[in-house]
């Protein structure tokens, strides 16, 4: 009796997985793409995007659906097949050839992990890469939107600034009028005859080159109705663009690298062991003052209150936490494969209703319940004094023990694995 089974047989399974890995990936690569296309429909369509501008930011968005797409895919490619051939008792067939489980179950292991690594690298390597060229598109897109809303007799406005347009000359825009609203109703004003805008190459922020320029600016802690006047011929005025996109004018976490990521988190940890190193330096200083002052009531009981002060004071570093969870996170997507595939193979044989139909079904489940687990650990990952790698690992160790609880319990019962 055989215990290995011919390659004929493993190159059929390799084959079929492969098949339904492609069927279920057009699947979910529309789904996301298709979420991906609501998210920032509104705001492309606002700016008047061309066809062209669309189709590059569809285009450096892919990565990042393919990363996601592809982990759902095996699970529902090696969940089709375990679940087809269970239907047809090509298992049982093997059982009684006297083909071990192990070698049923080999092929599986192998496609997870094999996916799993090539997911990897190429998150590593086109993800970063995608995300500069999808900054790129967008920033051009901005520049573009704010040339068209500074338009001829116009009220638009740029964060806490309100701006006024007149008439059009040419390339200028002709009396302007900048009321700057941060001091609420002590407001500067800020007048020109005619302005033209610019771009900065290194930030999102436009820049307003005035001719002809008078300024009412209040006088800081002057009486009510006092104000000082400045004009000049010429000058300048930044403005924040009317969207705020600290996610596009700066990298993200989750748009770096491997290796950028991780020298980050390390210069992160360095600010943050040397801030508190000081913070022990000062309890040690207030402490010290506490005992030299003892003698004296009032010296003491401030040197008191500075130490309770520096105690209770919590340093910590928000960012720090998120960039840990990013690069868990960047291990924990591509590494879903493997622990769907160790899944899907008892998940399989174990179901009552077996056949592609069943399988592909049963990995939509999964693929919601994974989700959910996935969205609670980063939720708990951002919270200060939770171990970021076991929030986001959360959801790859609940697929492994559902997958372990199942093979002992088919033992239990059945006396046998197949």
């Amino acid at each position: 009796m055989k215990e290995k089974p011919p390659l004929t047989f493993w190159r059929m399974m390799f084959s079929e997985m492969m098949l339904s890995f492609l069927a279920a990936f057009f699947f979910f690569f529309i789904v996301f793409l298709i979420n991906q296309v609501l998210l920032f429909a509104e705001d492309i369509l606002s700016r008047g995007a061309d066809l062209v501008s669309v189709a590059k930011l569809l285009f450096y968005s892919l990565p990042t659906i393919i990363a996601i797409t592809v982990p759902f895919s095996v699970l529902a490619a090696t969940l089709m097949t375990s679940s087809r051939q269970h239907a047809d008792n090509e298992f049982l067939a093997s059982s009684t050839l006297g083909i071990r489980p192990l070698w049923i179950y080999i092929p599986f292991l192998i496609v997870g992990l094999g996916i799993a690594v090539g997911s990897f690298y190429a998150n590593d390597w086109f993800i970063p890469r995608a995300a500069n060229g999808f900054k790129t598109v967008y920033a051009e897109l901005i520049r573009k939107s704010a040339k068209v809303e500074l338009s001829p007799y116009t009220i638009s406005k740029y964060g806490d600034k309100l701006l006024v347009t007149g008439a059009s000359n040419a390339a200028l825009i002709q009396n302007l009028l900048i009321v700057d609203q941060k001091q609420g109703a002590d407001a500067n004003v800020v007048t020109a005859d005619d302005v033209s805008i610019e771009f900065s190459q290194d930030s999102m922020d436009a820049i307003l080159k005035m001719n002809n320029i008078t300024e009412e600016k209040k006088l800081p802690g002057g009486e009510p109705g006092d104000f000082s006047m400045t004009t000049a011929r010429q000058g300048d005025i930044r403005i924040q663009i009317r969207e705020q996109i600290p996610s596009y004018s700066s990298t993200a976490p989750s748009e770096m690298s491997i290796a950028s990521l991780a020298r980050q988190i390390r210069e992160k940890e360095s600010r943050l062991a040397s801030r508190l190193r000081e913070k022990e330096s000062q309890k040690a200083t207030a402490l010290d003052r506490l005992r030299l002052s003892y003698a004296q009531s009032s010296a003491a009981s401030s040197a008191l209150a500075s130490f309770k002060s520096l105690a209770s004071q919590k340093t910590e570093d928000t960012s720090l936490q998120i960039y840990r969870l990013e690069y868990q996170k960047k291990f924990v997507i591509p590494s879903a494969c493997f622990f769907f595939a160790f899944l899907a193979f008892p998940l399989g044989i174990g179901s009552r209703r077996a056949g592609r139909t069943a399988g592909f079904g049963l990995a939509l489940l999964l693929a919601v319940i994974y989700w959910a687990l996935l969205f609670a650990g980063q939720t708990f990952g951002y919270r200060q004094g939770f171990d970021p790698a076991l929030s986001m690992w959360m959801p790859n160790f609940v697929m492994f023990a559902a997958a372990c609880l199942i093979w002992i319990s088919r033992k239990i019962f059945t006396g046998h694995f197949l």
